[in-house]
Formats: structure tokens, C-alpha cells, sequence
């Protein structure tokens, strides 16, 4: 009988052995996904979304930024959340359209509120845009906007909470460490420095 011992040790180690071997498998399947919204598809997505609007018309001026938008997207995806850029509007400053100036218009996803929260201020929700106590314009695709000071009505600072005021004074260090300038009164509005 010591060969059926034999056949049945050398039947089991197989089964071990496979088994051994497709966990093995499975696990090196799992650590080549990234975390969603880490690296990888949402990285991709939020790469096509900055080079499809920079490639607008109306955004061709600031096609240049592209890099300083993906770095500021990068370090957001770190955090959970994504940068957005909604368009290229135009600034009017003054009734003359020679004083208009072209200005990125963003605003901040949040991807994963638990991530976001270690970082910003306000109500989370995932998929929802970050609360800076008004909205953003956004831009028609393949035409220009034009946004007068009196369309787009800012509240004063002392009529915003603590987390909107804090949220604002994050995203404009975050931007101008990539060299885009905040424009005064318009918290989704940066220009190149």
C-alpha cells in the first residue's frame, strides 16, 4: 500500500499546489488595479476631461495651463477628490470688451468624502461637487462666454460659513502653488501669474 499513500500525497500537493497557484494569480490580478479614483481610469478621465476643454475654441489661449491643471488634479485625486474645469469665460471688467480677460473657470469633485475630509471643510457627499458657497459658470462648449461682474452676484464674506471661506482660501494656495493666480472676487475664476 505505500504507493497509494504515495499517489494520494502526490494527488494532494496538485490540489494544493493549484489552488496555491491560482490565489496567487488572483492576487497579482488585484494589486495591478489601482484604487478607483487613485491613478489609472479616473486619472485617464480626468486627463481627456482637461485636454478636451483646453482644446475648445474659446480655451485655446490657456491650452498652455494643461500641465498645471493635471498637476492640481493629481494632487486632488490623492485627497479624493478631481478637478473640473468648466470652461474659458470671458471676465468683463468694464463695459469695454478690450478690458475682457479670459480666465479658467474650475470647480472641485469630490470622488471619496472620507479621503476629502482629512483635507477640506463642509458637507462631503461623494460625487457632488465641494461647497464654496456659490456656483461656477460653465461654459457653453464651441462658443464664447462672456460674464459680467453684476450676472454672477458674490455674497460678501461675512455672509459665508467658516467651511466655504476655508474651502476658497485652500483651492486658491492649491492653484497658485501651479502658478495660476486667483481673480479677486470670483472664487472658480484663475488666470496664469
Amino acid at each position: 500500500m505505500p504507493g497509494e499513500q504515495e499517489m494520494d500525497r502526490a494527488m494532494g500537493c496538485s490540489w494544493v499546489c493549484s489552488g496555491v497557484g491560482v490565489l496567487a494569480l488572483g492576487l497579482a490580478g488585484c494589486a495591478a488595479l489601482p484604487p478607483q479614483g487613485v491613478a489609472g481610469q479616473g486619472e485617464s478621465a480626468a486627463t481627456a476631461q482637461i485636454a478636451s476643454v483646453l482644446s475648445q475654441t474659446e480655451c485655446r489661449g490657456l491650452a498652455g495651463q494643461r500641465a498645471h491643471l493635471q498637476a492640481v488634479h493629481a494632487t486632488l485625486a490623492r485627497d479624493g477628490m478631481a478637478l473640473r474645469v468648466l470652461g474659458c469665460p470671458q471676465l468683463a471688467s468694464s463695459a469695454q470688451a478690450a478690458a475682457d480677460r479670459q480666465v479658467l473657470a474650475v470647480a472641485v469633485l469630490v470622488v471619496d468624502g472620507v479621503r476629502a475630509a482629512k483635507t477640506v471643510r463642509g458637507p462631503l457627499a461623494d460625487g457632488e461637487l465641494l461647497d464654496m458657497g456659490s456656483a461656477a459658470p460653465l461654459a457653453a462648449p464651441g462658443r464664447a462666454q462672456r460674464v459680467r461682474a453684476a450676472a454672477l452676484v458674490q455674497p460678501p464674506d461675512d455672509a459665508l460659513s467658516p467651511d466655504v471661506l476655508y474651502n476658497r482660501a485652500w483651492l486658491r494656495t492649491l492653484m497658485g502653488r501651479e502658478g495660476l493666480r486667483a481673480v479677486p472676487d470670483r472664487w472658480w475664476a484663475f488666470v496664469p501669474r
